[in-house]
């Protein structure tokens, strides 16, 4: 076992304010939502004692899960199951194409708003939830604006959320009227996005699996199963923590010294390096009623632009 590897990982562990329902929720969208999406609680449970999570921290974390949504609890005899609900199941498909999956647009120089007057309170909420997961912010009373989001990602929602008929939606440009007019912009972008905590905690990401990166390369004949499930979770985890706040801004609207980009390469880097031996942990582990997990569908491997198989599994 490379010692210092080790050493790194437990630190992270240990250093990291892990929430075991969120700890559940990447493994479940990183390693089961393509082989089925379901796992026995007894594999679950000593998966996630490798990030120092006891039988009842678990249990209490899956009920957690269940009341929230995102998975169906079931019974087989005396073995507990847990399987991702339909409903949650659309959300990691979501949350995979921005984790796995995004590409970097050129922006149209246009802000789209989002006016949301006619909204009843409960429904405005939900809707500002949903319009800021796709990078919107509330500039002013029921307006919410971005520039240039994904119109067919935005007119889905309205539709998914039959709020379609109830919003009025805009399209905008700057208007350079003034010599100080690209300075009133940035001034209001870093009053509005949190574009200062997103850099540094994409400089934190950086310097942690940097060092991982190197010794990956310096301890690569010692790596085991255990510890490349236990960096290729801890990796997309704390990269998922990230993306969450980060509302992916055209680069043009960012500081020159931006790191998203060095910050998705690394994880693209360091994620097709270990994928197969984690996988070789999670498969000694994970249990479905059926027995053994299936294998994982072909979309598992579009992930980063695609993954290469070499010795364990082919595509199905």
């Amino acid at each position: 076992m490379g010692s210092k590897l080790q050493q790194v990982i437990d630190s992270l562990i240990k250093n990291e304010p892990l929430s075991g329902t969120s700890i559940i929720t990447t493994i479940f969208g990183d390693s089961i939502l393509h082989r089925g999406g379901c796992i026995s609680l007894a594999s679950l449970i000593q998966l996630m004692a490798d990030f120092g999570f006891n039988d009842r921290a678990v249990r209490t974390a899956v009920f957690r899960s269940v009341k929230g949504g995102w998975l169906d609890s079931e019974k087989v005899g005396r073995t507990s199951f847990y399987r991702i609900t339909d409903p949650s199941r659309t959300r990691y498909l979501h949350a995979e194409q921005r984790i796995y999956n995004a590409k970097m647009r050129e922006w149209d120089q246009n802000w789209d708003l989002v006016l949301m007057s006619s909204l009843d309170g409960d429904n405005k909420i939900l809707l500002k939830k949903e319009l800021e997961w796709l990078g919107f912010s509330n500039i002013s009373t029921n307006l919410m604006a971005y520039p240039g989001c994904d119109r067919i990602q935005l007119q889905k929602l309205l539709v998914d959320l039959d709020m379609h008929d109830q919003v009025v939606v805009f399209q905008a440009q700057t208007l350079a009227l003034f010599n100080n007019s690209q300075e009133v912009v940035m001034r209001m972008l870093h009053s509005n996005w949190p574009i200062e905590e997103i850099k540094q905690r994409y400089s934190m990401f950086l310097d942690q699996f940097r060092e991982i990166s190197n010794l990956l390369e310096t301890e690569a004949e010692d790596i085991t199963p255990q510890q490349a499930f236990q960096i290729r979770i801890l990796l997309i985890h704390l990269y998922r923590r990230i993306l969450l706040k980060d509302p992916s801004l055209p680069l043009e609207l960012l500081p020159t010294d931006w790191p998203a980009v060095n910050a998705r390469n690394l994880s693209l880097n360091i994620y097709k390096r270990i994928f197969e031996l984690a996988d070789e942990y999670f498969l000694s582990i994970a249990r479905t009623a059926e027995g053994e997990m299936p294998l994982p569908s072909t979309q598992f491997y579009r992930r980063f632009a695609g993954l290469t198989v070499n010795h364990m599994e082919m595509m199905n």
